[in-house]
């Protein structure tokens, strides 16, 4: 009677860790999703450089709530779980910046010059370990 008491007891602490390990998983996922809602609803749409002053903010801001490192160029680090890097690419003069570099030269600069300017997001990464967006690139694509 006691071989199955342990047995049972054995079994019921098997299946909730297996239950708690699943849950716990579903729970990280669907809260990755939520978070990425935020950046995902900029994917596949086209959309002016006064958004993307939006998004910058939305990102820089996401970074600092998150305590993301900086590297001594001041780009933000990619920490593996819930950091954020924009970059964006200019037909103008075909190079790619940086989110935080235009933030640093100022957006009011950037927005004099691209306001009306269309943009569209062309690549979208996302973290392994969390399944947040880690990485968006956004291509310039009228003058």
């Amino acid at each position: 009677m006691k071989k199955i008491a342990i047995f049972l007891l054995i079994i019921i602490a098997i299946v909730s860790t297996i239950s708690y390990l699943y849950l716990t998983n579903v729970s990280n996922y669907r809260n990755a999703q939520k978070e990425n809602q935020k950046f995902e609803m900029y994917i596949d749409k086209e959309i002016t450089g006064t958004e993307i002053t939006t998004l910058a903010n939305k990102a820089i801001d996401w970074n600092e709530q998150n305590q993301v490192g900086k590297d001594n160029k001041g780009k933000y680090i990619d920490n593996g779980e819930n950091s954020l890097n924009i970059d964006i690419r200019f037909v103008d003069n075909d190079v790619t910046y940086n989110i935080e570099k235009i933030y640093d030269n100022g957006m009011n600069t950037f927005l004099s010059y691209y306001k009306d300017i269309k943009f569209k997001c062309s690549e979208v990464q996302y973290h392994n370990k969390t399944n947040k967006i880690k990485y968006m690139l956004f291509e310039q694509i009228t003058q």
